[in-house]
């Protein structure tokens, strides 16, 4: 049982920021924590979720090994549209990087730079988190969001980026996932997954 990809479902559901699955020693669900925005009664968002097991993964849960913490007050405004990424540019001079990212909210432009060392691996960590910086900017917000990891992963020979984001919001971290399909530019595609990843938050 991936449990990865049961949580990627569960974040689907409405009002739900983040999941996380405990798999017992059988390789069965013991328990599954849902953070919601607070928005829905909880036991929609739990009867949503046996919906979702029962659908998508022929998997049928006690309803009591699932949790539910609300975060009624969360001083951030939800904002529609979703913002959107506008483009990134990426610049290289022997062992230096310099990577800038411009989101859109509505018609408004914000743009982050990060620099540093001209690696692969650092200009990816680069790009996600001068997205991160652009989003905050949009918000009036500073430090709000970490980047916690990036994987490029082959899912059925399509190549795939992923990006992990943790917030704490209310004194709980809250850990929101992003992905984007590479097409053309994988540099891009990392910029893409990070804001998908905030959005997911930010629109619910």
């Amino acid at each position: 049982m991936d449990h990865k990809i049961i949580e990627e479902n569960l974040q689907q559901i409405d009002s739900v920021i983040s999941s996380k699955i405990i798999i017992g020693e059988a390789n069965q669900i013991e328990e599954i924590h849902i953070v919601s925005n607070g928005i829905r009664n909880p036991k929609q968002i739990a009867r949503d979720v046996e919906s979702v097991l029962l659908a998508n993964f022929d998997y049928k849960i006690d309803h009591r090994k699932i949790s539910i913490a609300q975060l009624d007050d969360i001083d951030i405004r939800k904002i529609k549209p979703r913002l959107k990424l506008n483009g990134i540019s990426k610049e290289t001079s022997g062992n230096k990087a310099n990577v800038k990212v411009s989101i859109l909210k509505a018609d408004e432009e914000f743009v982050a730079s990060k620099s540093g060392i001209n690696s692969n691996r650092n200009i990816e960590r680069m790009l996600a988190e001068a997205t991160v910086m652009a989003v905050e900017d949009s918000l009036g917000i500073n430090d709000l969001f970490i980047v916690e990891d990036i994987r490029n992963l082959m899912i059925a020979s399509v190549q795939v980026v992923v990006v992990l984001v943790s917030s704490l919001i209310n004194g709980q971290e809250i850990i929101l996932s992003g992905s984007s399909v590479v097409k053309n530019d994988y540099y891009l595609s990392v910029a893409k997954a990070t804001l998908d990843s905030i959005n997911r938050f930010l629109t619910k």
